[in-house]
């Protein structure tokens, strides 16, 4: 078991330097998070899921724009969310989103190559969790990580 916040919340946010990046963008950050709740799991697998969902968010977000950091827990599971108030998605990107090489905001390709969530998506397969996104145009994104408790 390893404590949720140093598997990749807080810590592992601000260990990546990102905060000079939001600081630049002037962008607002948020967290609430539970102290003690822990899980089983790969510190460097999942390290990898919390970076990529928030280094999607600081991509996509504005400048002046806000990410928020939540992890609410109940007696079955974990919900991690990262939730950015950027350009959000379409119907048809939420579709597409999970698979190699996809990039539905083609303005931003050359920050990435598409494989980012693909990766999340089976480091979070691979431990029995899931992942959900709601997004609209123009409202921004908001991925949650399901972690059920055992």
């Amino acid at each position: 078991e390893i404590p949720l916040r140093l598997v990749g919340s807080e810590m592992c946010i601000r260990d990546r330097n990102y905060e000079p990046v939001w600081e630049k963008k002037d962008i607002g950050f948020d967290a609430d998070m539970e102290d003690s709740v822990k899980i089983t799991a790969d510190a460097a697998l999942m390290e990898l899921v919390w970076n990529n969902l928030f280094s999607n968010a600081v991509k996509f977000t504005e400048p002046g724009g806000t990410i928020k950091l939540t992890e609410q827990s109940d007696d079955s599971e974990i919900r991690v969310s990262v939730e950015d108030n950027g350009c959000g998605m379409t119907e048809e990107t939420r579709k597409h989103i999970f698979e190699k090489f996809y990039q539905g905001d083609t303005s931003h390709a050359m920050a990435g190559n598409g494989l980012g969530l693909a990766l999340a998506l089976r480091v979070l397969q691979l431990n029995d969790y899931k992942i959900e996104v709601e997004s609209e145009p123009g409202h921004g994104s908001k991925f949650t990580v399901i972690i059920p408790k055992r």
